[in-house]
C-alpha cells in the first residue's frame, strides 16, 4: 500500500480569533496550501493551475496555536478527465482536527476553462489512490 502524501504547516497568530482557536477561514487556507503543494508534485509545476469547485469540512476538535505545527495528509480518491477528488486530514500531536473532501479541477489559464489531466499526471494520481486488496 502506498504512503499518503503529507505536508507539515506552521500556525501563526493571524489565524487565531477572539476565542483563542484557529478560525474556520484559516482551516480553509491551510487545506488550500496543502492541496496546492500536493497538486504541484503531481503535475510537476511550481504553481499548478486548478480551481476548487467543492469542499466539505468536518471540524472534529478545536485547533489552537499551541497545536502547531499541523500535518495535512492529502489522498486522491476519485479521478475524472479534468477533476480530482481528494480527502484531507489536518492533525496535530493531539490527533485529527479537520477532515475535508475537496474537488479540484485542472485549469487552462489561457483558455480560462477546465482541461484534462495529462497521462503522466493521471499515472501519478492513480498510484496514490488507495484501492481495496484484490481477491
Amino acid at each position: 500500500m502506498n504512503e499518503t502524501w503529507s505536508i507539515e504547516l506552521p500556525l501563526t497568530e493571524k489565524y487565531v480569533d477572539y476565542l483563542g482557536h484557529v478560525t474556520a477561514a484559516a482551516h480553509l487556507t491551510l487545506l488550500e496550501e496543502a492541496h496546492a503543494h500536493w497538486l504541484a508534485s503531481v503535475v510537476d509545476e511550481p504553481e499548478p493551475a486548478f480551481v476548487l469547485v467543492r469542499v466539505e469540512l468536518d471540524y472534529e476538535r478545536e485547533l489552537l496555536l499551541a497545536d502547531a505545527p499541523v500535518t495535512v495528509r492529502v489522498e486522491p480518491v476519485e479521478l475524472t478527465r479534468s477533476t480530482v477528488t481528494v480527502q484531507e486530514v489536518m492533525a496535530s500531536a493531539r490527533g485529527p482536527h479537520t477532515r475535508a473532501r475537496v474537488v479540484l479541477v485542472r485549469w487552462d489559464r489561457a483558455a480560462r476553462r477546465s482541461m484534462p489531466f495529462g497521462e503522466g499526471e493521471r499515472r501519478r494520481i492513480d498510484v496514490q489512490m488507495r484501492r481495496p486488496p484484490a481477491g
